[in-house]
């Protein structure tokens, strides 16, 4: 417990530049100001007969030089040596702070580059005209982890963005301007660390831009297997289904094309009315809507079927967050209400899909 309380602390103070400059002035002036007062209050009462005088001399050494008083005995000389020697070195760390905030500020505006402590966050490569409405979805309130999201683009313009005080999803969103097939682009982004990456298309590539993007994955995938940790997850949105195949061979996961998939629901409704409602519900994550959530298969299910375990969601199902069993993940082959002949029982490291209101609790199964 004690050791974990330290490490928190630690963390914080290496994270915070200008506390940790603040408590290492606090400690040298303190420190300074009582050595002092031991070794001059006898015989210079005048400028060090008591402790007050002493923070005062050594406010002033630290801040301004030699223009208060003088100590009288060798180990006071010695102290306020070293005190004007450490205020060089802390005028010269707070120069540094400060300039390297604007040199943030300037790469990457007024949102600043990625905490180097940043894991498990989305980064979106690219940027068009659909970014503003994706953040809103990965961050809605709905969801219990809102992670961290980096923005790579030389494109990105931030009075698309509302002002970071203004909306709650907003915060914690950082931008690294620059081309994202560059590599040391993708390495500020920490995209090694990341949970997963999004590729959206550049419009102003015009038909390059399904091209672009696998040179981004393939960045990716290289990037991942150099530094030997799992490659990321990467949903790309391309702009040309033909590209398909491609994409999937540069280490792209998931593909969307909204024209394609807009085409389908347009004739999917056309044959079944209200279809397009269904979809928006599934796809629009709020408190009023469904969504379909991913979770591992609860371990005391391995080995049954997907009947035992629809019907038990079902029957012992959560009144304030009902969920619906539709699909299962195995052996990487999704499959929505599978046939006998296609799955029969649950292994361990299977998946499941399930349509719920919020990310859906199966601790109710074990009662």
């Amino acid at each position: 417990m004690i050791d974990a309380i330290l490490l928190r602390l630690r963390k914080f103070f290496w994270n915070h530049e200008f506390l940790r400059l603040f408590i290492i002035i606090l400690l040298i002036w303190v420190t300074g100001a009582l050595v002092l007062w031991i070794f001059e209050h006898e015989g210079n009462p005048e400028e060090f007969g008591n402790v007050p005088k002493c923070f005062w001399n050594i406010a002033v050494y630290l801040f301004s030089g030699l223009d208060s008083g003088q100590p009288k005995t060798a180990a006071g000389k010695i102290t306020v040596t070293l005190i004007l020697i450490m205020s060089l070195g802390i005028v010269g760390i707070f120069t540094g702070t400060v300039a390297s905030i604007f040199v943030e500020r300037k790469i990457g505006g007024r949102r600043f580059m990625p905490p180097k402590k940043l894991s498990k966050h989305i980064v979106i490569c690219n940027w068009n005209n659909k970014g503003i409405n994706i953040i809103r979805e990965l961050r809605a309130k709905v969801l219990k982890i809102k992670r961290p999201i980096v923005i790579v683009s030389n494109k990105v313009e931030e009075k698309a963005f509302p002002e970071l005080d203004e909306l709650e999803e907003f915060k914690k969103v950082y931008i690294v301007q620059g081309d994202p097939t560059n590599v040391l682009n993708l390495k500020r982004a920490k995209i090694m660390d990341a949970y997963s990456c999004i590729i959206l298309s550049q419009k102003s590539a015009g038909n390059y831009a399904d091209a672009q993007s696998m040179l981004i994955a393939m960045t990716i995938k290289q990037l991942c297997s150099e530094n030997k940790c799992q490659k990321i997850h990467i949903v790309t949105e391309a702009v040309d289904p033909k590209n398909f195949e491609h994409l999937y061979k540069a280490g792209c996961d998931e593909i969307v094309s909204a024209g394609d998939f807009a085409l389908r629901i347009i004739a999917q409704s056309a044959l079944t009315p209200g279809l397009s409602k269904v979809y928006t519900n599934l796809i629009t994550v709020s408190e009023e809507t469904n969504e379909i959530y991913q979770l591992p298969v609860p371990p005391q299910y391995y080995g049954k079927t997907f009947e035992e375990l629809g019907a038990d969601i079902l029957k012992k199902r959560n009144t304030k967050n009902p969920s619906i069993l539709i699909g299962v993940k195995s052996k990487e082959k999704i499959m929505l209400n599978p046939r006998k002949d296609l799955f029969n029982k649950f292994e361990e490291g299977d998946k499941i899909f399930l349509v719920s209101f919020t990310y859906p609790d199966l601790d109710f199964l074990n009662r």
